[in-house]
């Protein structure tokens, strides 16, 4: 049951200490937060923080490049194509061309999206022309109503920074999933024996070898993906972290770009040691963040109690 999810333990436990009544509406999937007189609401994991346009925003892979290159921040290259269900053909034959036109400049390694995906859902990494087309098909067939194409960028690590109202709460990193071998098991089966102990489900990078066999303690990166919930390890940072204060302001100004309240910035540097904005979310989730990192629920606990108090200000 989600009642169970950290977050909503989160929640409950800062408005007890808070003396906020809380009500659950709608099957639990909306909570009624009153405290003087003042009503705010939580759904799922947004709070009543952020304007609906800057939440929809937020929310469209494409909409948030826009906004962020038309503000002059440094963010990855989107192309968007449209489901000829909701445009003519035009769109669909037009922007497919397009993303197909990224595999030349970015030696055959394109993304495609669903825009408003998330968690690494609906996220599928091409090299070739047929598998954009067959993605992109996939992708219509499922009713996304438009999709992004970007291109992979080789990324080292990937900053998360929660923003709340102009200021970075808090930031730490990701790496992608690795395993580290044993000098027996193939790849195939120490991914398999990670997913189970770990409860995940690594989403492998199509260019390794599952049956090659790591030497004792050798690590291997086996996905290109940076999600907790698929297996991507949390870094704590310093403020020693050459990257860090480049990432706050970065963070900081697209925020501010977009003009939300609250929300997390996904910040990637490149192996060419590059910054870029990979995402910005209107809905910020800490569940993975809470069970992995030390005293990650201590954090994301402090995190929230400052987000409800500006909802209440």
């Amino acid at each position: 049951m989600e009642e169970q999810k950290p977050f909503y333990k989160i929640i409950n436990e800062i408005c007890q200490e808070k003396n906020i009544e809380q009500k659950l509406l709608s099957y639990g999937w909306i909570r009624e937060l009153k405290k003087d007189e003042k009503i705010h609401y939580i759904i799922r994991y947004q709070l009543d923080l952020n304007s609906a346009i800057s939440y929809k925003i937020a929310g469209d892979k494409f909409a948030t490049y826009e906004v962020l290159k038309s503000n002059n921040l440094p963010t990855i290259e989107h192309k968007m194509i449209f489901n000829p269900e909701k445009r003519s053909k035009y769109f669909e034959n037009k922007f497919i061309e397009e993303a197909k036109a990224l595999l030349l400049k970015h030696n055959n390694k394109v993304v495609i999206k669903a825009n408003d995906s998330f968690e690494g859902r609906d996220v599928y990494f091409c090299r070739t022309e047929d598998e954009i087309e067959s993605t992109v098909k996939k992708l219509f067939d499922e009713k996304n109503p438009t999709l992004s194409a970007c291109p992979y960028m080789e990324i080292d690590f990937e900053y998360r920074a929660i923003y709340l109202c102009g200021e970075i709460l808090y930031i730490y990193k990701k790496r992608k999933p690795y395993v580290i071998g044993d000098g027996k098991n193939n790849l195939q089966e120490l991914i398999e024996k990670k997913n189970n102990d770990e409860n995940i489900q690594i989403d492998i990078s199509k260019e390794i070898d599952l049956q090659y066999i790591p030497k004792d303690k050798e690590e291997v990166t086996v996905s290109w993906k940076h999600n907790l919930s698929n297996g991507a390890e949390p870094i704590v940072i310093n403020e020693n972290d050459e990257y860090i204060e480049e990432v706050k302001r970065i963070a900081k100004d697209a925020g501010d770009a977009l003009n939300i309240k609250f929300a997390s910035i996904d910040i990637a540097k490149t192996k060419n040691n590059e910054i870029f904005v990979m995402e910005v979310n209107g809905s910020v989730c800490m569940n993975k963040f809470t069970e992995i990192i030390p005293n990650g629920y201590n954090i994301a606990k402090g995190i929230y109690s400052k987000a409800i108090d500006k909802m209440f200000e």
